[in-house]
C-alpha cells in the first residue's frame, strides 16, 4: 500500500468519525421530542383520569338534586291526598306517589352505582399519578443526559475538525481535492479496498488491469463503475506458529 493511500485512508477515518459523530448529534432533537411527547401524553392520560372522577362526583351530585326532587314530590303528593274531595283524584295522587318511589329508588341504586364507580376511578387516578411521576422523573433524566451528549458531541465535533482540517491541509492539493470530491459525490468511504476482484465500495467486479496498477503501487486508481479510489489490502503478516510451520516445509 502506497503513502498517498495510507493517508488518504487516515484522512478518510477522521471524515467517518465526524460523519458519526454528527450523525449521532443530529439524532437527539428528535429523541428529546419524542420523550417530552411521552411525558405530554403521560400528563394527557392523568389529566383524563382526574376528569372522569370530577365527572362522577358531578354525576353524583346531580343525581341526589334529582333525589330530593323525588322525596321532596312524595312528601307533596302524601300531604295533598288529605285535601282531595274525589276518588279520581285520590287515585291520581297515589299513582303519582308510587311513581315518585319507584323513581326514588332506581335513583338511589344508581347513586350507590356512580359512589362505587367515583371509588375505582379515583384509585385509577391516584395510581396513574403515582406511576406519572416515577415515569415523568426517568424521562426527564434521559432528556438530561441526552442533551448532555448533545454538548459533548459538539465539542468532540469542533475538536475532531479542527484536527481534519489541520490534516487535510498537510496533504497535497491533488491528492485531497479528488478525494474531497468523492467525498461529496459519494455517501460513506471515498477510499475503498478491492476485496475478491470487486470494489467494495459497489460491490462490482473489476477489471484484471486495474488490478495490475493498483498493485503496481504507481498512482491511484479509481474503480471504473463508482470511481472510488480502490488499494488492495495488504496480507497480514505470519504469525510465530504459521511462520514455524512455512519454515518446517
Amino acid at each position: 500500500m502506497n503513502d498517498s493511500i495510507k493517508h488518504l485512508l487516515a484522512l478518510q477515518q477522521q471524515d467517518l468519525e465526524l460523519d458519526r459523530l454528527r450523525a449521532e448529534a443530529a439524532a437527539i432533537p428528535a429523541k428529546v421530542l419524542a420523550l417530552q411527547a411521552e411525558i405530554q401524553s403521560n400528563k394527557t392520560v392523568l389529566e383524563n383520569a382526574k376528569k372522569e372522577v370530577i365527572q362522577l362526583q358531578l354525576s353524583r351530585k346531580q343525581k341526589e338534586l334529582d333525589l330530593e326532587a323525588q322525596e321532596s314530590a312524595i312528601r307533596k303528593h302524601s300531604t295533598d291526598l288529605n285535601a282531595v274531595k274525589t276518588n279520581d283524584a285520590y287515585r291520581a295522587l297515589l299513582g303519582e306517589i308510587e311513581k315518585a318511589k319507584t323513581d326514588k329508588s332506581a335513583l338511589e341504586d344508581l347513586i350507590l352505582q356512580i359512589m362505587d364507580q367515583t371509588d375505582q376511578a379515583h384509585r385509577a387516578w391516584k395510581e396513574k399519578e403515582i406511576s406519572a411521576k416515577t415515569v415523568e422523573t426517568d424521562l426527564q433524566r434521559q432528556i438530561s443526559e441526552l442533551e448532555a451528549r448533545q454538548k459533548q458531541l459538539a465539542e468532540h465535533v469542533s475538536a475532531q475538525q479542527t484536527e481534519r482540517e489541520q490534516a487535510g491541509a498537510a496533504l497535497a492539493k491533488k491528492l485531497v481535492e479528488p478525494y474531497e470530491r468523492l467525498r461529496k459525490n459519494r455517501a460513506g468511504a471515498a477510499v475503498v479496498p478491492i476485496l475478491k476482484e470487486q470494489c467494495s465500495g459497489c460491490h462490482m467486479k473489476v477489471s484484471q488491469n486495474l488490478i495490475n496498477e493498483v498493485r503496481r503501487g504507481q498512482k491511484l486508481m479509481s474503480c471504473e463503475h463508482c470511481s472510488r479510489i480502490v488499494f488492495l489490502e495488504e496480507a497480514p503478516a505470519p504469525t510465530d506458529s504459521e511462520q514455524q510451520a512455512a519454515n518446517s516445509k
